[in-house]
């Protein structure tokens, strides 16, 4: 015969002991996950993979492009960089470079000066699990479409990416790598005596960041974003849904990247530059399908500059992925580009006092 009062109490205790493994287990869950989808969203290759031959006057974007393939509309996004004719887009000639980044990092670029008279502008690369650097082919065309138009471009490499100095596998989100774009402005003025107003910089995906934050640090004359992350919680919302993962999980995820980089992500907010532009001019590009980085980010940061009065421009390419603009529209993209900078930036000669 079952001894009911021993029964409950063995019952009681097995419940009390499930509830109190539950608890113990779940926050290591939790952040378990939480490390898991920072480590897929931040780590970062180093070198330039199976870009390492490129070079801004001999390139290719004649690769595979693996990483599109479980894209939607993979076969046009490949298509349209496999198949581009490089040809017309190769620099008669560049520079290699070394300058220092505000915190003291050793960082590599390309500079090519096409007019000495012209403004400049810097590019910069995204960043991500996959490869990138000035080596990637988006960061050499847009670069192109620049000195074939008659401004005179510094591409350079992050810290972690390319050929610039390593000192960890991670990208820091824009809160560190901001020093970089600034070394390479410090670097124009310094060595090649441009003045602010003629200094342009031009941010690619997840390189919008570095570029916003160098922005507001500097007294550079105009911005142009591609594909921009202004926004850092719906970065982590665009992240979890593209690595097929809930949405509930955005806060140990941003806990452990913090964690992992020793970088506050809260620290900064592109968002919040958008209100102190003043003045100066910033264009903004991206594509309405683009399935990585939703057009809000572009939308939003475009919509608070024009509330506090900046000369803000903004265009969405209603057939376009995640920096495919450049590719698939390439005159009209460098038409627009030449004109902005051209009418934004100080020609040099200009600027002189």
């Amino acid at each position: 015969m079952v001894n009911l009062p021993q029964f409950v109490s063995e019952r009681r205790k097995l419940f009390l002991s499930i509830c109190v493994a539950f608890v113990i287990l779940l926050p290591a869950l939790w952040f378990g996950l939480g490390h898991v989808i920072a480590s897929q969203a931040l780590r970062t290759p180093h070198g330039c993979g199976e870009w390492a031959d490129n070079t801004p006057t001999n390139w290719t974007s004649d690769e595979d492009w693996t990483s599109f393939e479980s894209h939607s509309d993979s076969e046009n996004r490949i298509s349209i960089r496999k198949d581009f004719n490089t040809s017309k887009w190769q620099f008669d000639s560049f520079q290699n470079v070394n300058f220092t980044s505000r915190d003291g990092l050793r960082l590599v670029g390309w500079y090519t000066e096409v007019d000495p008279e012209a403004p400049v502008v810097i590019v910069v690369h995204g960043a991500g699990s996959y490869v990138n650097g000035k080596c990637k082919p988006e960061v050499i065309l847009t670069g192109s479409l620049l000195s074939d138009g008659g401004i005179n471009t510094l591409l350079i490499d992050l810290r972690n990416q390319g050929f610039s100095q390593n000192v960890s596998d991670y990208f820091y989100i824009g809160q560190k790598e901001y020093n970089d774009v600034l070394g390479a402005y410090d670097w124009l003025i310094e060595e090649h005596d441009y003045p602010p107003s003629s200094i342009g910089v031009t941010g690619i995906s997840t390189g919008a960041l570095s570029a916003i934050y160098a922005f507001d640090k500097s007294d550079m004359g105009s911005m142009w974003l591609e594909s921009a992350i202004t926004d850092f919680p719906l970065l982590v919302k665009n992240e979890l849904s593209r690595l097929g993962y809930p949405g509930f999980l955005a806060d140990p995820a941003i806990t452990m990247g913090s964690r992992m980089t020793g970088v506050d992500f809260t620290e900064m907010d592109a968002l919040d530059v958008a209100s102190r532009i003043g003045d100066r001019s910033v264009f903004l590009v991206h594509g309405k399908e683009d399935s990585r980085i939703s057009t809000e980010h572009s939308q939003n940061f475009h919509d608070i500059a024009i509330s506090n009065d900046s000369n803000s421009t903004i265009w969405i390419i209603e057939d376009g992925g995640h920096v495919d603009g450049v590719w698939e529209y390439t005159s009209e993209y460098q038409e627009k580009m030449v004109e902005f900078f051209s009418s934004s930036l100080t020609p040099k000669f200009n600027s002189i006092s």
